[in-house]
Formats: structure tokens, C-alpha cells, sequence
């Protein structure tokens, strides 16, 4: 079953990081080509859907990396565009798509292990 709002599944592991993260200062700002874009702190950004010309911007902010739950299949989701625009920006940029309609701890181990990882933070996670 698909959700009825696309990006629901990343809003959801990125409303768990904010949790998470309580004591610490969320900025909200508006990011051309970016939804819902929010800064935890100085260790991660969580946003919904992002455009691929929105990636050189995100570089620029400081990020590390860039780390996409949004399955493949999701509408208007172009993995295959923002990594190519992740390439020419010079950031890592990890897929690791997540359903909320049928989660798999794998891949939350998977998300915890990339997010951990040396050189990966800040990261952008959409």
C-alpha cells in the first residue's frame, strides 16, 4: 500500500531525529527547491522532497552528505538525477529508500551505520 503523501515515510524517520534531538535548536528557513527544510543543530538537516538544482545549495550550506529515504518509486523522487547533480557538486550522496508502509530494520541499519560513519555529518537527510 502506498501512502497518500509522498515524502511521508522520510518525514517520519526525520520527525524521530528531531525528537531525538530535543533540547536542541531547530531553524526552519525556506531553501529554493527544498520543502520543509529544518536544522537540527549543527549535525543534521532534515527536509521533504528536494529538486536536483537544489544540491549545489546544500553544499554550499556545509553538509557532508546527502542522505535520500524517499523510495524510487515515489513520485517526482529522480534518484538518478540527484545523484548525478550530487556528483558534479562533489557530496556523498546515499539512497537508502525506507517505506513506511512496510519497514524494514535493515534498512534502519543501514541508515544508522551511513549516518555514523566518519565524514558523513552534517548530513542532509530527505
Amino acid at each position: 500500500m502506498r501512502s497518500s503523501t509522498p515524502g511521508l515515510a522520510p518525514l517520519t524517520i526525520a520527525g524521530c531525529l528531531m525528537a531525538a534531538a530535543a533540547s536542541a535548536q531547530v531553524v526552519r528557513q525556506d531553501v529554493p527547491g527544498i520543502r520543509n527544510f529544518a536544522k537540527v543543530e549543527t549535525t543534521v538537516a532534515c527536509a521533504g522532497a528536494i529538486n536536483s538544482s537544489a544540491i549545489p545549495e546544500i553544499k554550499k550550506m556545509g553538509y557532508a552528505s546527502i542522505i535520500n529515504l524517499r523510495l524510487a518509486t515515489e513520485e517526482g523522487a529522480d534518484v538518478d538525477g540527484n545523484i548525478a547533480a550530487a556528483k558534479a557538486a562533489g557530496i556523498p550522496y546515499f539512497h537508502i529508500p525506507f517505506s513506511g508502509a512496510a519497514p524494514d530494520p535493515a534498512v534502519v541499519d543501514t541508515f544508522l551505520k551511513t549516518i555514523t560513519a566518519p565524514g558523513v555529518q552534517p548530513a542532509f537527510i530527505h
